[in-house]
């Protein structure tokens, strides 16, 4: 039995995709062998030109009719040719952000790189084909010359105006030179998704406020619960049955009388933020409504992390989801990334979801219900919720209570880092996330 050779790895065994990341980089050599050609109009009656050429010269047997037959026969194989191996001989690599808010502008970019020692790549367009029912247009850029061993960077502007999933599944090249007859085209099946959280806007109302809840209002007088050390309040006169641990002597021996220190224990506020997806079929209206109750739901839910408040999230829906309330600004991205996600449904009711959840102590505090619509299924949800959960306020768009909280600000806001919230209403900020690329 003959033992095999080892032989060398073979290009077009190599993957034509190395990803780290968002980094994608793509390998074109390979895919020579595969490349389309694309004819204009033009090129269609100049090809006709020619054959008419040659048709002439051979029945007339004359001898002018048949060199300029071959030159133009030359001319095409020498742009077919020159096209061939000029996108042959390049890469690329394409970063996304990994975070996208609808209406915020972002840069993809694209750097292409010329492997080649001798030649030159002219005149390249790239596009970054995405599905005609996406959010976003399709990504473009043109590159005029690329010498030998030179790297370009294009930064493309782009900007998603609805919430969703961008999914690019492909990046073409295509160049035409030297004469502009035969365009020559390389496609890249390549599948990458990205979310598009929805648009923030400006809140008018305090929403922190409605966090702090007395120990009465959490739902059956349930006190609300407590955490962490004990504080200092103040000092007041000492009565019987005072802890004498907590006498302020300093303070006795001043005043000629017991003080004792009065202490409180730090409370721990909660908000849950309750989005019924559910639409009228036959109500256009409602679906506008649904992304206008989503950026008011992201909105919301970016004040309260940044403020120090737990918020959980419910939405129904298939499937159906169900967030505890936790804080922290990790929390922020994965909220946000599920109301991005979240698609509306015609045939899923909230209020049987919320029935069927428990409920435990721990999950008490004041609920915001948000919906399209102010029908049955809405008002049996908010009713349940008040008696289980804890004091519940819906809104609806088209109401007061929903223009008195939130305004979408216009998509051309100017995009700032969400460092810093005041504390007074007419003084806020519409939110921004900063989105920051790698440098390459």
């Amino acid at each position: 039995m003959t033992k095999r050779a080892n032989r060398p790895e073979h290009p077009i065994d190599r993957p034509l995709l190395k990803s780290s990341g968002t980094h994608y980089w793509i390998h074109l050599k390979q895919r020579a062998s595969l490349i389309p050609v694309q004819c204009s109009l033009g090129c269609v009656f100049f090809v006709l030109g020619i054959a008419l050429i040659g048709l002439a010269g051979v029945d007339a047997d004359n001898n002018l009719l048949m060199i300029i037959f071959g030159l133009c026969v030359a001319g095409l194989i020498l742009n077919l040719f020159s096209a061939w191996r000029t996108l042959r001989g390049l890469s690329v690599q394409r970063i996304v952000p990994d975070v996208l808010v609808a209406g915020q502008p972002f840069v993809i970019r694209y750097s292409v790189t010329n492997i080649r020692r001798w030649s030159c790549a002219r005149c390249i367009h790239l596009q970054d084909v995405l599905p005609s029912s996406g959010p976003m247009a399709d990504p473009e850029a043109f590159i005029s010359v690329l010498h030998p061993g030179e790297t370009v960077t294009l930064n493309v502007p782009a900007i998603s105006r609805l919430r969703g999933r961008i999914k690019f599944s492909m990046i073409r090249l295509a160049t035409s030179f030297p004469f502009g007859a035969l365009t020559k085209v390389v496609t890249i099946h390549r599948e990458h998704e990205v979310a598009v959280f929805p648009a923030l806007g400006r809140l008018l109302a305090d929403v922190k406020a409605a966090s702090r809840s007395s120990d009465a209002s959490s739902g059956e007088g349930v006190p609300a619960r407590m955490i962490g050390d004990e504080e200092f309040y103040g000092v007041r006169e000492y009565r019987i049955g005072d802890n004498p641990r907590r006498i302020h002597w300093r303070r006795s021996a001043r005043t000629g009388q017991l003080m004792i220190r009065e202490m409180a224990r730090t409370r721990e506020h909660q908000l849950w933020c309750v989005v019924n997806t559910r639409i009228d079929p036959h109500d256009p209206e409602q679906a506008d409504r649904l992304e206008l109750v989503m950026s008011c739901a992201a909105t919301v839910i970016c004040d309260v992390l940044e403020r120090g408040v737990k918020i959980g999230l419910v939405c129904n829906g298939q499937p159906l989801l169900v967030l505890p309330p936790t804080g922290g600004r990790a929390r922020r991205l994965s909220l946000l990334r599920e109301l991005a996600i979240r698609d509306m449904n015609t045939d899923d009711p909230l209020a049987p979801h919320i029935e069927r959840l428990a409920w435990p102590a721990r999950w008490r505090g004041p609920c915001m219900l948000f919906g399209t619509a102010a029908d049955d299924d809405l008002t049996s949800a908010a009713r349940f919720l008040g008696w289980a959960v804890g004091p519940t306020t819906t809104y609806v768009p088209g109401r007061p209570a929903f223009g008195d909280l939130f305004r979408l600000e216009d998509a051309s806001i100017r995009v700032f880092r969400h460092a810093h919230v005041t504390a007074s209403a007419s003084r806020r900020i519409p939110y921004s996330l900063n989105v920051e690329i790698p440098n390459t």
